[in-house]
């Protein structure tokens, strides 16, 4: 009976420890990363289907400004799909120049060229490469899928 109770203990700790590290194996596992790292380099090698890809056909998403002195919004866009997928057709506009400029002067391009991996910080939020780059990314899912939810950057 002895034996039974140590084996039983064994199986618990061993349901325990997977219980507990179970959050951190699925945020590993989930895609997103794989999602952050596929758009940063389609805006690198100026992938116009690939930055396209990261958003969503369906659901709008916010570009957020902030001033950088106060931190205080300045502005708040909602984009739809279509906005960008005309601006990228065209070859010209707001956004296509956002993404895809060349070559990369503006800040928010600049930040996407610095060769840096972004790292997560939590479920979906991935700030910039540098602490003071004044970029973030959040990212949500959609019909399995991680799309892009919002852009945003501190302008001076």
């Amino acid at each position: 009976m002895l034996y039974r109770g140590k084996k039983f203990m064994g199986v618990a700790a061993l349901v325990l420890v997977v219980a507990l590290s179970l959050p951190q194996m699925l945020e590993a596992n989930d895609g997103l990363d794989q999602a952050m790292q596929a758009f940063i380099q389609a805006v690198q090698n100026r992938n116009s289907q690939g930055v396209l890809a990261a958003f969503s056909h369906k659901t709008l998403w916010r570009y957020v400004t902030f001033n950088s002195f106060t931190k205080k919004v300045n502005s708040r866009v909602t984009v739809t799909y279509a906005e960008m997928a005309r601006d990228f057709k065209a070859r010209k506009g707001w956004w296509y120049d956002k993404f895809m400029e060349n070559p990369p002067t503006e800040h928010f391009r600049d930040e996407y060229f610095r060769g840096q991996k972004w790292l997560r910080h939590g479920t979906t939020f991935f700030p910039g490469p540098k602490e003071t780059s004044g970029l973030y990314i959040k990212w949500r899912q959609e019909g399995g899928n991680w799309v892009i939810a919002e852009i945003g950057e501190y302008l001076t």
